[in-house]
């Protein structure tokens, strides 16, 4: 569609809305207006008839002041009177010298009427902020309570209407009103509707169900919206349409009549700030709204930015107080930000047109009416013309709205016909292509598997123990190729209903032993017991031999597949003349949506659910077809967690038929071909070297499948890694808590516990860099990429696994772990062998003075020294771990050092209540003593103490204190102590003593302290690294 065109059908449209506005205006007009002069006003000889009025002129004004309700008043004007106006504020009367509008007074009108008896009545709205009506001395009705005090007074401005009977001939009139809310305005600021009881009732309740009509009409949209939304959650163009909906609802009711507070006790303020975020949620939920159903999957900045301006101006709108001076530029801000939706909802439709959306053209034409509709409400609320509520407008977006979707759902409709019909086409190709591919692969398939079996066969006496375990998996993987081959060629025949069956009397306990053992290579290294609880007396069934073995295979196959662990069974029983034979898992089960499509072609259960990966769906949906073909039928009972049954039923064989097969019923039937190749036992994992080399790689492999570990392990021995395999879970966590590893391999799909929580759990215990995971996943999209980051995973791998691709990411892994362990020791040794040169200055000084004072202690201390540089030089800093009594003995010749160079100042308290013999990382108690000494207690003049304590045993571990009673730390210090990068002239190595101790016992350092009363530093040593 053309701009042009756009724009015309645009102005036409608007021009449309306008015109039948004013042709409403025609048949429901203004009141007329009765211009009353100098407070009074004579209708006498003219009538009222049915006519309302509109009080539009001078009325007598007595500010600050109450006149009294009596009606006996004369008409002598009372002091302080004078003439104001109405409708209009009483600002512009020179009453006052405030600078705001609060205040109170009483407005006087005087009608006079023919003589007889009447019944009038009257429309009172837009009194700021309270009023009470009088006539002829009686309270007819009020909004609020005017005071003259705030305390006593309570604002509202809800429109109200009241009729009285009369027969005087004289209408005296008096509105008391009070405001002290509105700054900007007080007083009448609407027209004060007059006429007949019966006009004013017929225009009060027009107006009443004209505004309940059209939120009846918005809220059955509304309800609807609501109830398809529970249905399907993900469509949220239903939830902004509801949203949409309340807020328009919400406006409609807190504006006109409000009827809102006539219903509920609301105060001013809130009900003003209520129809603000009303209209301001109508354009918000417009905005999403559009761009929900026109660019759903585009990110749009703008329409974010003003959603969240909306948000922050919700806040503030709901924050400032009602009275507040900041309130009346909220308002203006308030016009400036729904102008820019209105924009913006017009150029997201605009921008929809342009990609050829042409059902947006609609929503182009309910977002007018919407705006029309908002603008006029805004013209209202500042207009002194007593406008009435006009309803079609929103009327008409709601069918804008409306027929845009009946547009969108019969497109869809048709395109999902277009859609079904291409699918339809698609399955066919699809079917016609697998069955050719299958017949292509079948014959090199067979090469690869054969030329296999040949070498095995011919070279098994000089074949090394590997490789003969490779050839063997190598054709146990081929065979199983071979049976998903079949599956489809059979899948073929069966849809081309071309499949032959020769049925015949068969033994069903003799298959079922069979095809267990078949399957009993599935079950290695699973805590997975197969049973076979079929009687020897079990009468035989009339079935295709080959079909029924094919039917067992499968349903079998399938619960070994899905039983991590328990048992995994088959049973039968004689119902009348028919056998139903159980296959029973203890397995993982299935959800109830999964039953109901479980035997569909291609159809399997949710991998991210079960966490099993493999086949392509074809095996249950084959098995139903063959059931079927036989007379039989096969169904499903299961729940998520609790196993699963499947059964299917066959019929029993006749008394010939039994006793025919009686004889051979000791003896297994041969079985077809294809399955026996699938017998194939896989060979044990040959064991492992006790001796490896220094630099051997240790490296834990997960996978619930051994034939994945054994491949796993076959590709990774080639580079000397010594390879260790658990086949869930819960078993690789047991086996980290117990060894030492370099590097974790974990399928991502697993059952029980997948790759992403095992990960997960890891990282609770192990940096990226103590312990590096790396994930195999049979999808390498961004999201499950992302999820494996999230999770703590290194790296991944895509399967199949490329042999060069894998050993070089483990390579990676490993190493990135051994330099970064080498770096952390290292680095403990160049901040040891960095002795401060004040450190070696004031020592040399200190041994220069006692050579002419004491030359034994300078003896001493040169001995010291030299001790103190040996230690802290010797290449055995580099190591990982150094007996106590060593990292003890460097400590002492410090603390002697600094003794006699401090003397009283530096008291040194020894508290070694240890055990046996341990090992710890090298310079971790000695930086730690140092910083208790240079930071701790020689920051103070008067010095202190220094206690350093050992305790514990190897069978329940060690603890390391070193406490001091010197200057303390903040607690912002203390929280930016251990933070990396350092801080500045937080300590000697600090940061690096807690890392190391992190990676080599899981625990760190722990530290308290308090200014002027000393710091406690403490670490352990675990039973477990102690013993070692």
């Amino acid at each position: 569609m053309t701009n042009r065109k756009l724009i015309l059908i645009l102005v036409l449209f608007l021009l449309g809305l306008t015109g039948f506005r004013l042709l409403w205006s025609q048949f429901h007009p203004l009141p007329e207006q009765a211009h009353p002069v100098k407070g009074v006003l004579d209708l006498r000889n003219g009538g009222l008839e049915d006519r309302i009025l509109s009080l539009n002129g001078e009325w007598e004004f007595y500010p600050s002041q109450w006149l009294p309700s009596s009606s006996g008043l004369s008409a002598t004007a009372p002091t302080g009177r004078s003439f104001l106006h109405v409708p209009g504020s009483w600002t512009t009367a020179a009453w006052t010298d405030r600078e705001n509008a609060y205040g109170y007074a009483t407005y006087r009108l005087r009608i006079l009427t023919d003589p007889g008896e009447q019944s009038f009545g009257f429309i009172l709205s837009g009194i700021q902020t309270s009023s009470q009506l009088y006539v002829n001395g009686r309270l007819l009705g009020n909004s609020g309570t005017p005071a003259e005090r705030r305390a006593l007074y309570k604002a509202s401005d809800v429109p109200y209407s009241a009729s009285l009977t009369t027969a005087t001939g004289e209408l005296d009139i008096r509105i008391q009103t009070a405001n002290y809310d509105n700054k900007n305005d007080g007083g009448i600021l609407r027209p004060v509707l007059f006429g007949t009881e019966a006009a004013i009732n017929k225009e009060r309740m027009f107006s009443i169900g004209m505004q309940l009509m059209v939120c009846i009409v918005l809220m059955l949209h509304g309800l609807y919206a609501v109830i398809l939304y529970l249905i399907s959650p993900r469509q949220k163009v239903l939830l902004y349409f509801s949203l949409m909906v309340i807020c328009a609802t919400v406006s409609i009711l807190s504006d006109d009549d409000k009827l809102l507070q006539v219903w509920l006790p609301l105060s001013l303020g809130f009900s003003t700030k209520l129809m603000l975020l009303a209209y301001l949620g109508t354009f918000v939920f417009m905005l999403q709204l559009g761009k929900h159903l026109l660019f759903s999957s585009v990110r749009l900045q703008p329409v974010n930015l003003l959603t969240l301006l909306s948000a922050l101006f919700t806040l503030l709108i709901i924050i400032v107080p009602f009275n507040n001076k900041l309130f009346g530029a909220v308002s203006l801000i308030y016009l400036l930000l729904l102008f820019a939706m209105s924009v913006s909802v017009f150029m997201l439709i605009l921008s929809s047109l342009k990609q050829k959306e042409d059902g947006a053209v609609f929503l182009l034409l309910a977002a007018a009416s919407i705006t029309s509709s908002t603008l006029w409400g805004v013209i209202k609320n500042f207009s002194p013309l007593g406008i009435t509520f006009y309803p079609f407008d929103l009327i008409v977006a709601f069918l804008g709205f409306a027929t845009f979707w009946f547009r969108r759902y019969f497109w869809n409709a048709e395109q999902t016909a277009k859609l079904a019909e291409h699918l339809t086409r698609a399955i066919k190709q699809k079917d016609d292509f697998l069955a050719n591919t299958s017949h292509e692969l079948r014959n090199p398939l067979h090469g690869i598997i054969n030329i296999a079996q040949s070498v095995l066969e011919s070279e098994q006496d000089s074949l090394r123990t590997e490789n003969a375990a490779n050839l063997e998996l190598l054709i146990t993987v081929g065979r199983r190729m071979s049976l998903l081959l079949n599956d489809l060629l059979d899948l073929s025949q069966l849809r081309e209903s071309s499949l032959q069956l020769q049925p015949g009397p068969i033994q069903i306990q003799s298959l079922a032993s069979g095809v267990l053992d078949m399957l009993r290579f599935m079950t290695d290294g699973k805590p997975l017991k197969l049973r076979m609880d079929i009687a020897d007396a079990f009468p035989p069934v009339v079935g295709d031999e080959k079909r029924v073995i094919q039917i067992l295979f499968n349903l079998l196959q399938n619960a070994v597949k899905y039983t991590p662990e328990g048992t995994v069974s088959i049973q039968a029983e004689a119902v009348r003349q028919t056998a139903r034979i159980h296959v029973m898992d203890t397995g993982i089960g299935m959800d109830a949506e999964t039953c109901n499509r479980i035997f569909l072609p291609y159809e399997q259960g949710d991998s991210s659910i079960t966490g099993i990966g493999g086949g392509i769906g074809l095996g249950l949906s084959i098995c139903k077809q063959l059931v079927e073909l036989q007379g039989g039928t096969l169904s499903v009972t299961s729940e998520l967690g609790a196993g699963s049954v499947f059964t299917f039923t066959l019929p029993l064989a006749g008394i010939s038929a039994a006793s025919d097969t009686e004889s051979s019923s000791m003896t297994p039937p041969l079985l077809g071909n294809v399955y026996n190749e699938a017998a194939v036992s896989l060979p044990a994992a040959p064991a492992a070297s006790m001796k490896t080399a220094a630099d051997t790689v240790r490296v834990l492999a997960i996978d619930d499948d051994p034939v994945n570990l054994r491949v796993l392990s076959g590709i990774l021995r080639a580079n000397h890694h010594e390879i260790h395999t658990a086949t869930s879970g819960a078993e690789a966590l047991s086996r980290l808590g117990l060894e030492q590893w370099d590097l974790v391999i974990s399928d991502v799909m697993m059952p029980g516990m997948s790759g992403y929580e095992l990960t997960r759990i890891i990282r609770e215990h192990y940096s990226v860099t103590d312990l590096p995971v790396l994930l195999l996943t049979a999808r390498s999209e961004p999201q499950d990429m992302l999820a494996g980051f999230q999770a703590g995973a290194n790296d991944y791998v895509s399967k199949p696994v490329n042999a060069i691709e894998l050993r070089a990411r483990v390579a990676s892994l490993t190493e990135l772990k051994s330099s970064v362990h080498k770096q952390l020791r290292l680095e403990a040794a160049y901040l040891q062998a960095q002795i401060q040169p004040h450190f070696l200055f004031n020592t040399l000084n200190a041994i220069s003075a006692l050579a002419s004072l004491d030359t034994e202690k300078m003896l001493g201390m040169i001995d010291a020294l030299s001790t103190y540089l040996r230690l802290s030089f010797n290449f055995l800093n580099a190591e990982p771990l150094i007996p106590i009594e060593r990292e003890l003995e460097l400590v002492r010749t410090y603390l002697y050092i600094e003794k006699e160079r401090f003397v009283e100042r530096l008291d040194i308290t020894w508290e070694l209540d240890y055990a046996g013999y341990f090992l710890l990382p090298p310079l971790t108690i000695q930086p730690l003593v140092e910083n208790a000494v240079r930071h701790g207690i020689l920051n103070r003049s008067r010095g202190g103490n220094v206690h350093i304590a050992v305790t514990g045993s190897p069978e329940n571990g060690f603890e390391v204190t070193i406490s001091d009673n010197g200057k303390g730390m903040t607690l912002d210090q203390l929280q930016t102590l251990l933070d990396d990068p350092p801080a500045i002239d937080r300590g000697i190595g600090l940061l690096n003593t807690h890392r190391r101790l992190l990676r080599a016992y899981r625990s760190g350092l722990q530290i308290w302290s308090r200014p002027d009363e000393g710091t406690r530093v403490v670490f352990t040593v675990p039973p477990v690294i102690s013993h070692h």
